[in-house]
């Protein structure tokens, strides 16, 4: 992947890690790595990772010796892969029952400070710690799950059963209606005072991610999109999910708020935007989340002006 290929993916879909699936499957391998010099442990509380002591605003890569003395034990811990020289465990600290005494902040405030690459190991750990939490129990049989090939595959313990379950990462599309010089906008009423962004919704089963960009624009806002087409995806770890990027044209520009899952949804130009930024009245979407990205891309197509420098001289709380 060339240089202008990378400068354009989404934040947390760094191409860096070799994420090792044939390793998973060598425990001889995996016994060796845990006791890597290289070895880096990121302590997950919570949906919440560990913080440097020193600062704040960077994650705590521990060496194993580390991780013992900081969380008292390294287990259960899944295997992440290498990347630069590092070979990653992700730590789920919430399986021992016992409530850790470090500090934790969330993935989103850190990744502002991240570069793509560690931002994207530290999405990755945080989704497979939420998906272990979330299956320690059979959803055919009912008994309790184990860990297997490095914790990328849970197994049933019942013998009768013994049942292989793996990760999954549920569909959802995201998209950026536009209509001439306007684009759509919603907000939901739990949602910070002003923030805005596009339009997204879960795939359901059964149904084309096209499909689903169509329903969910016009379950939420009763706006018919007449043409979509494919932007980006970016993975959303809270907790797991696969967030598929769409720009979209629509037929009118009559808003029914069919489903009452928004509080509002307008339509607003480049011009409105700025606006509203000026006066406060509008805050999009954080800038590490492909709704940004989207926004941004369609703003900067017909703008003289960059959207990151507009939200700079309006001082917006974006970022």
């Amino acid at each position: 992947m060339d240089h202008l290929q990378q400068s354009r993916l989404n934040l947390l879909t760094s191409h860096m890690l070799d994420r090792g699936s044939l390793v998973r499957l060598d425990t001889e391998t995996l016994a060796l790595r845990i006791q890597d010099r290289r070895a880096r442990f990121i302590g997950i509380h919570k949906m919440q990772i560990a913080i440097d002591p020193g600062d704040d605003t960077l994650p705590a890569w521990l060496t194993r010796d580390e991780a013992l003395e900081r969380f008292g034990h390294v287990d259960p811990w899944i295997y992440l892969g290498e990347q630069n020289d590092a070979v990653y465990f992700a730590l789920n600290l919430d399986e021992h029952g016992r409530e850790p005494l470090d500090d934790f902040v969330g993935l989103r405030a850190l990744a502002f400070h991240l570069d793509p690459a560690d931002s994207t190991v530290l999405a990755y750990a945080q989704a497979m710690v939420a998906w272990h939490k979330r299956h320690r129990y059979c959803g055919r049989c009912g008994e309790s799950t184990q860990s297997r090939q490095g914790g990328h595959v849970r197994q049933c313990a019942n013998p009768s059963c013994a049942i292989l379950h793996y990760p999954r990462t549920d569909p959802a599309i995201i998209v950026l209606v536009e209509k001439g010089d306007k684009a759509l906008f919603g907000r939901k009423p739990e949602w910070p005072s002003h923030r805005y962004s596009t339009i997204a919704g879960f795939v359901e089963p059964g149904e084309s991610a096209e499909q689903a960009v169509v329903r969910e624009v016009a379950e939420e806002t009763g706006v018919e999109v007449v043409g979509a087409r494919y932007h980006s995806s970016q993975p959303w770890p809270f907790p797991g999910s696969l967030m598929l990027g769409y720009h979209a044209q629509a037929g009118a520009e009559l808003i029914s708020l069919n489903d009452q899952e928004l509080e509002e949804a307008c339509w607003l130009t480049r011009e409105e935007i700025i606006s509203r930024l000026g006066q406060g009245i509008f805050i999009p979407p954080p800038s590490i989340s492909i709704s940004f990205r989207l926004i941004e891309d369609w703003f900067n197509r017909n703008s003289n002006i960059p959207f990151k420098t507009v939200l700079e001289k309006s001082d917006a709380d974006s970022f």
